[in-house]
């Protein structure tokens, strides 16, 4: 016995299917990564309008502290340095979209890697797109760059350190006064 569904079967469904994805992103779905001992430094956040540029920075620091990455200030010594870039664009099916940018600078200042994704905001942002981003898109683009950049902070080679010459140095001499 064979089952054939209709347009009016499949319509429904497929409209309920497709409800439930409104608000993607086009990161990859990561587990949230605890990254302590790494320190690192939020040298800028450009792009977005001054109140989203602020609760975006807050949202930030609270999802970097929940997954242990230890966020120094800018003149403090950190291992990596990080600048990121927001924007606002509306999307074909009306949506708006707030992608971000990070870029994760080494000690060297080279850069290491580069984060990107979105999240999409509500519908109809008007002519200004910031209109159509919400406190929920920011707080999830704030979660994902935390996770992208401590998945990244979690595999990145530990620089190598030079060898003390001068304590090698003074290990030797007390081997050599020992024997005396």
């Amino acid at each position: 016995m064979s089952v054939r569904f209709n347009g009016l079967v499949l319509g429904p469904l497929a409209a309920l299917v497709l409800a439930g994805c409104q608000e993607t992103t086009t990161t990859a779905a990561r587990p949230r990564v605890d990254a302590p001992g790494v320190p690192v430094s939020v040298q800028s956040i450009s792009g977005a309008p001054d109140q989203v540029t602020a609760h975006f920075a807050g949202l930030l620091g609270e999802a970097a502290a929940e997954r242990k990455m230890e966020i120094v200030s800018g003149d403090k010594p950190a291992r990596f340095r990080v600048r990121g870039y927001l924007t606002a664009q509306p999307t074909e099916d009306g949506q708006t979209a707030l992608a971000f940018v990070w870029d994760v600078y080494d000690e060297s200042k080279k850069r290491a890697q580069r984060v990107q994704g979105e999240s999409l905001g509500k519908r109809g942002g008007g002519a200004d797109p910031w209109a159509g981003i919400d406190q929920t898109i920011v707080a999830k683009a704030a979660s994902e760059s935390a996770d992208a950049i401590a998945s990244f902070l979690t595999t990145a080679p530990v620089p190598e350190t030079k060898p003390d010459t001068k304590s090698k140095t003074r290990t030797a001499q007390a081997d050599t006064e020992k024997k005396r």
